[in-house]
């Protein structure tokens, strides 16, 4: 086991940067290029328009939206959002947490939209200029933008939904002959790379990934999976997504022709930084439209539902009018394992306890009742190399001297009392599957961020007192003392008994305390399990020992020299 945990903690830090192209090998990123308007001023973090001089460019007329359980701003720069509060005390305590990460460059502001590119350009003479605020009511606003050429009406509006806006553009073609324009629209967050780094087998619940989705695959890209620059998923005709660990900003493109998804993580040197974790990256998450031709005075409608907030599983299901957004939750290789935990550690808490630390204690008893046929068959393999202790024991003694031979006798002893040692382990490994599920199910529930329990003031964080991990490790003690492994020498028993409690509670201190108490439980439930094992087949178990030595001329012809028996 010790041997294993080394080995994870070794991949993690050494094959996953080998396997995800983790290397300091620059971006191939083009330069972005932009067409402005006269009055548009640049962003600072562009080329500056006077030498010397950084680009000051002013805010715009801002416009605000109240939304169910949020409240946002938009600004006729860009068009685009600079806030997006949460307004849920569960999730920001001193007014509601912010979403929007890039308020500063309307190139990044969340629901920016361009309409030109290479293929298509003669449609809007700008790639950025400055829009008009037509109206504006609590719960919408409408921007415009016009010339001899063009007409642009773009819409933002809260609708009845938890956390999301529709956003809904339309392109008159005012000019005498037919004109082109590519429609696209994105989301953007900034993360300091030393937010998004983990720890000791937790992930950061900063640590941000982009998604595309196109019926019923996704595909997903970490930070370092770009050095070749954007990755694009044609007919995306689900979610453009920039997700962290429990947040989502999601684009569902809801009306017109099917758009691709386009998706990069691009890496910012941030002025004044010292260290390589101050600076961050950019994750932009777009969905661009097909090249659209249109005749004098026709018109173009996009229309999207832009979701941002907290991956609560209740309120995804219902996203943007459907079953779209779901899967915005990673779960991993074992996720319908992870989904069927997910659906009984809710039904307890909201049928039940009303409680989360609670509902995680209740599904870890029912968990261990519903595999204990599988732990049944480890605790009948115990009970019977239990009962052969004392021939192990004169095996050991008789042959200290002779491995082989005594690996010879312990096989054939094992063989004559039908046990297998290692039949105990194949149920253990048909568990993995749930355990890796259970980790994820606990490492991913945005219903712990932020959630007290007992004197955790936070389940999805860490013990920040370390009393989790000291009681986890005193346990795991415990146990071992109750019932040392069989078959090992003293030393082995003892570094089992200390090294494996010291790794577990090293580890704990970074885990999240939901998971923490999750293994404590479980933990306690296999000491109360093993309590029971002592009294079914107590270790003073006394029996008459003979051990025979073979090969020495008594015509047993299945051994020759070196061998044994009993």
């Amino acid at each position: 086991m010790l041997l294993i945990v080394g080995l994870v903690l070794a991949f993690f830090q050494f094959g996953m940067p080998m396997l995800t192209g983790s290397s300091d090998k620059p971006q191939a990123l083009p330069e972005e290029v932009y067409k402005n308007a006269p009055a548009f001023v640049p962003d600072a973090v562009d080329p500056p328009v006077s030498p010397d001089k950084p680009n000051a460019p002013p805010e715009g007329e801002l416009c605000t939206i109240v939304g169910n359980r949020f409240d946002a701003t938009v600004s006729t720069r860009g068009a685009a959002l600079t806030s997006f509060v949460l307004k849920d005390k569960q999730y920001g305590d001193r007014g509601g947490m912010e979403m929007v990460t890039t308020p500063d460059h309307e190139r990044w502001r969340p629901l920016r939209t361009l309409f030109r590119s290479p293929e298509a350009g003669d449609q809007v003479a700008y790639d950025r200029f400055p829009w008009k605020l037509d109206k504006q009511d609590g719960t919408a606003c409408v921007f415009s933008f016009e010339d001899a050429d063009v007409k642009i009406v773009k819409t933002i509006s809260a609708n009845a939904r938890a956390f999301e806006l529709e956003v809904e553009t339309t392109i008159t073609n005012l000019a005498s002959v037919a004109k082109k324009h590519q429609f696209q629209i994105g989301e953007y967050s900034y993360r300091k790379n030393g937010d998004v780094k983990g720890s000791m087998g937790r992930v950061s619940p900063f640590q941000t990934e982009l998604a595309c989705a196109s019926g019923k695959d996704v595909e997903r890209k970490a930070k370092d999976d770009f050095k070749s620059g954007w990755f694009g998923v044609p007919a995306a005709d689900r979610y453009a997504a920039v997700n962290s660990h429990f947040f989502a900003q999601a684009l569902v493109p809801m009306e017109g022709p099917t758009p691709s998804c386009e998706v990069l993580a691009q890496n910012v040197l941030t002025p004044g930084a010292t260290d390589s974790d101050d600076h961050g990256a950019v994750y932009q998450a777009k969905l661009v439209y097909p090249v659209k031709e249109l005749a004098p005075m026709q018109v173009a409608t996009y229309r999207q539902i832009a979701f941002d907030g907290p991956k609560e599983r209740d309120v995804l299901a219902k996203a943007a009018g459907g079953d779209k957004l779901r899967d915005v939750i990673n779960l991993g290789f074992f996720s319908p394992v992870a989904r069927f935990l997910v659906g009984v550690l809710r039904f307890l808490h909201d049928q039940v306890t009303g409680n989360w630390g609670l509902a995680v204690i209740l599904m870890t008893v029912g968990l261990r009742t519903l595999l204990f046929p599988l732990t049944w068959k480890s605790i009948k393999t115990t009970i019977n190399m239990r009962k052969l202790k004392p021939e192990v024991d004169a095996l050991n003694a008789k042959f200290a001297d002779d491995p082989q031979a005594k690996n010879l006798a312990m096989m054939e002893l094992w063989k004559k009392h039908g046990v297998n040692p290692f039949g105990g382990c194949l149920p253990q490994l048909v568990q993995m599957p749930v355990w890796f599920a259970m980790y994820t199910t606990l490492q991913t529930a945005v219903e712990m961020y932020h959630t007290k329990f007992l004197w955790f003031s936070d389940l999805s964080a860490p013990d920040k007192y370390f009393v989790l991990p000291l009681l986890l490790g005193v346990f795991m003690i415990v146990q071992q003392r109750i019932v040392p492994q069989q078959g090992m020498d003293p030393v082995q028993q003892k570094m089992m008994m200390y090294m494996l409690p010291a790794v577990f509670t090293f580890m704990m201190l970074f885990l999240p305390a939901a998971l923490g108490v999750y293994m404590l439980t479980n933990s306690m439930l296999g000491i109360a399990q093993q309590l029971i094992v002592e009294q079914v087949a107590p270790r003073n178990d006394k029996r008459e020992i003979v051990v025979k030595q073979a090969g020495n001329g008594n015509g047993d012809k299945n051994f020759g020299k070196g061998k044994a028996r009993v």
